[in-house]
């Protein structure tokens, strides 16, 4: 019985297709009438046409604007492109066509029968970019937002003072706003679109009760500079400007090549020395190694944790060899995290003849435990001649003598801890190598 129900069935089927053919799908088909998609109606178009219509729909969408009130009430227009607005429109087009042409039977006389009796719509798959939004969102704020304000202090005459007391902001909620957003673009597409930035509380990370806890003095180191030339002297000066006041949470990593800005005349930097290949130039900037090498120590007195440091190519007079510091945009930097469950403030001063940085916090180290830090060369040869070149440009019988004589080093850099005097601890930081440079002399023969 079950075989004679089936051969009933298809043989009711077969007769369903010979009054409703199923032809198959060839080049040039066009698309079935009652078929939408975003509102176009698709009916007897080739693939062709179904695409130049669902992208101009689409590109007067893009060429279109976004209005967004911001949390001050102003209004901002965004052209909707801005977020790399982008459609699927073949995915669509592929859809539309298959219908009543493609797949088994079964599925084109059913999709025939929708079509007979109805109309079938579609949605073709867009999206802007959560990035580009999120950009938009984060440059407006920084217009049309409050943000809270964090307590500051300075250090006068060895005394701290609340500069500036905390207080509460309101500022874009980005995450909530992005989804109102893409809540606007799927309720009124190709419409006016609009919404309204939401808002959230930003508390300040720096109070005044937190401040108040920094007192004691957890570790300084001074370097002179008496000797630099008047550019030097002025970087040293504007990167310790950028650094002194900083206040860094626990948890907080603070990177100083970040922080001292970029090495640029609209930053407030000269002219001077730096090295650079093992060779010493004239760039903007010169000098800030010497400024983070100071800090460096001054870290590594108040033992706060070191997450990057460099060496110097050449060997530095201001420190022992193994104990500098060296940072350049974008290849060297001095990073450090504030391992400690309270602040730090970090005080520098630059008179023109001492660098001096000195980092405050609160001091929980035992009172009988010292740290000392020991430089020691291990390996050190001078250059013992010199290189000779001619230049016509000189005068016969005259000679000039360039560069600067600094010999091949090897050095360590080891951390030492004393309770009552007695060590108990020795911790090898790192070991450095120093290039050699030589000088130069120029024979005339012009």
């Amino acid at each position: 019985m079950r075989t004679i129900r089936t051969i009933l069935f298809s043989g009711a089927f077969l007769g369903l297709l010979l009054l409703f053919p199923l032809p198959c799908r060839a080049a040039g088909t066009t698309i079935r009438e009652g078929v939408y998609a975003q509102g176009i109606s698709l009916g007897g178009m080739t693939r062709t046409e179904a695409t130049q219509a669902i992208n101009a729909y689409f590109e007067e969408i893009a060429d279109a604007s976004f209005a967004l009130v911001c949390l001050n009430g102003v209004s901002e227009t965004i052209a909707v492109s801005d977020w790399e607005f982008e459609w699927d429109t073949k995915s669509t087009v592929d859809e539309a066509l298959s219908l009543g042409n493609e797949g088994s039977l079964i599925q084109r006389y059913k999709s025939q029968m929708d079509l007979k009796y109805g109309n079938i719509y579609l949605d073709v798959s867009y999206q802007v970019s959560s990035e580009a939004v999120t950009e938009t969102l984060e440059t407006l704020g920084d217009s049309h937002d409050s943000p809270a304000t964090d307590a500051a202090m300075t250090l006068e005459n060895g005394s701290f003072v609340i500069t500036t007391t905390e207080s509460s902001g309101t500022v874009t909620d980005t995450d909530a706003t992005l989804n109102a957003i893409l809540e606007e673009f799927a309720d009124n597409l190709g419409q006016d679109m609009s919404a309204e930035v939401v808002s959230r509380e930003d508390t300040p990370s720096v109070t005044t009760a937190v401040l108040e806890q920094i007192e004691d003095l957890l570790g300084t180191f001074s370097t002179t500079y008496s000797d630099s030339t008047s550019g030097r002297k002025t970087n040293i000066r504007v990167a310790t400007e950028y650094l002194n006041g900083t206040i860094v949470m626990p948890g907080e990593s603070l990177s100083i090549s970040d922080a001292t800005m970029s090495r640029t005349e609209e930053n407030g930097y000269e002219m001077a020395s730096q090295y650079s290949n093992s060779e010493s130039e004239q760039a903007i900037g010169g000098g800030v190694c010497q400024v983070s090498t100071t800090i460096y120590n001054a870290l590594l007195r108040a033992e706060l944790q070191i997450d990057e440091r460099h060496a110097h190519s050449m060997v530095v007079s201001y420190v022992d060899y193994g104990d500098d510091a060296a940072i350049a945009e974008g290849t060297k930097d001095l990073v450090f995290t504030n391992n400690l469950d309270n602040p730090i403030y970090i005080y520098g001063v630059a008179d023109g003849s001492t660098l001096t940085f000195s980092i405050y916090g609160v001091e929980t180290r035992a009172e009988n435990r010292t740290v000392e830090y020991v430089a020691e060369t291990t390996y050190l040869e001078w250059p013992t001649e010199r290189i000779e070149v001619y230049s016509s440009s000189l005068a016969t019988g005259t000679s000039v003598i360039s560069g600067t004589l600094r010999p091949a080093v090897t050095a360590t850099l080891t951390k030492v801890v004393y309770i009552d005097g007695v060590e108990t601890e020795r911790t090898l930081l790192h070991t450095d190598y120093y290039a050699a440079s030589q000088q130069t002399i120029t024979y005339g023969t012009g």
